[in-house]
């Protein structure tokens, strides 16, 4: 990687920019409360399990949930875009108790208390508002590898967290009636409730695959802190307390000095497939720098000014993106793909994109994914989706995580 060029300066707003601020990324919204404090209590989990009154989310490893709906994309890849097509309006998660369920033996996470119970307008508070001291208490189990709707892991799929492999007949009724979806393809159709719950749940479940072993050690860890943490046991072990890695990436609308866009097409993704520039923030680097020096490293280009926008959480399996517009230097020559990481870049007007999208000659991020929201913001309004030319389109998985 070349080395990082000096942070650029805050940007002013670009002549026909949208002005205001965009709407909240999808899986940005909640109304839990994680009541980090109970975290610690003795037995909360099992006492939580017991109680017919703490509500149940159902999720795995692999970005999905259960829904009271036909699954959704479940067979969607942890590394590509997010899907472009639609999801059904008004999905909500799958109304359980805790003791609709046989829990022993599953990873089980305390999510904290919402508003809210899972039926819709149980309980329901105004948007925005945190459950109190009263609010429904919802818990996760994870959903071991194998289970209908679960398929066995591949070597290049999380395992399962704490490889539970006895058969659960009540949960294999439970994902039956309400099989698991991907989050990545549901997200933008899930209320602010059901997608705080689902984004906290699947990050963990992922988390708790990836990370079984102690970093300081090497022996086997267990969940703990009411599944928000590792412990690595005595005897045997260092006693080290790991928690959930987040990895920063930065993601930008990138503008030239005639506001027009730029996107570009991932050196793995199918045809027409199109995002925003993105990247990881590398070790004692600002995600100002990074901006830049990612833009500079994928198309070539120098961007003179930053400003933020929003962030958003993308448990697959454990990114925060960093949401940025980029204004790129006056004068700029034509954008150079690295031909790695990116094979194409176009830079268009408004109109142009409106005209490529309606024609299916650029398919954009699915509206889950920050990327939309900042061509959205860019744009002015919601661009229209032409449908996929095909099944085949469809299926065919991306590579490159631009969230």
């Amino acid at each position: 990687m070349s080395d990082s060029p000096s942070a650029p300066s805050p940007a002013a707003p670009s002549p026909g920019a949208r002005p205001g601020t965009p709407a909240q990324p999808m899986l940005s919204r909640s109304q839990t409360d994680r009541d980090a404090a109970r975290r610690s209590e003795p037995d909360l989990l099992e006492r939580l399990a017991a109680d017919p009154a703490t509500r149940l989310l159902l999720a795995d490893a692999r970005g999905r949930v259960a829904l009271a709906a036909p699954a959704v994309r479940p067979d969607l890849p942890l590394d590509g875009l997010t899907p472009f097509e639609a999801a059904p309006e008004d999905l909500r998660l799958a109304d359980l108790r805790a003791t609709d369920v046989d829990l022993t033996d599953l990873l089980l996470i305390y999510l904290g208390r919402s508003p809210r119970g899972g039926a819709p307008g149980e309980g329901e508070k105004p948007a925005g508002e945190q459950a109190d001291g009263d609010g429904v208490s919802w818990i996760a189990a994870v959903v071991p590898d194998g289970a209908p709707g679960a398929p066995g892991a591949s070597p290049a799929e999380p395992q399962d967290a704490e490889g539970a492999r006895r058969p659960h007949a009540d949960l294999e009724r439970i994902l039956e009636a309400n099989p698991l979806s991907a989050l990545r393809a549901v997200g933008a159709a899930l209320d602010a409730h059901d997608a705080g719950l689902a984004t906290a749940a699947v990050a963990l479940a992922a988390w708790h695959a990836c990370a079984p072993y102690c970093a300081a050690c090497g022996s086997r860890t267990e969940p703990c802190q009411a599944g928000w943490a590792r412990c690595c046991p005595r005897p045997g072990g260092c006693g080290a307390i790991s928690f959930p890695r987040t990895d920063p990436a930065v993601i930008m609308a990138v503008t030239d000095e005639r506001d027009r866009i730029v996107l570009v097409h991932g050196a793995t993704w199918p045809p027409r497939r199109y995002s925003t520039v993105a990247g990881f923030v590398e070790a004692g680097e600002s995600a100002e720098s990074a901006v830049a020096r990612e833009v500079a490293e994928e198309i070539g280009l120098r961007v003179e000014a930053v400003e933020h926008v929003a962030t958003q959480p993308w448990p697959f399996p454990r990114s925060l993106m960093l949401g940025y517009r980029a204004r790129l230097a006056p004068g700029h020559p034509l954008a150079r793909p690295d031909g790695e990481e990116v094979t194409d870049a176009v830079i268009l007007s408004r109109d142009e994109l409106a005209g490529a999208v309606a024609a299916g000659d650029v398919i954009l991020p699915g509206p889950t994914s920050i990327a939309r929201l900042l061509i959205d913001d860019w744009y002015g309004g919601e661009l229209p989706e032409a449908p996929a030319r095909n099944a085949e389109e469809r299926r065919r998985p991306g590579a490159p995580q631009r969230s």
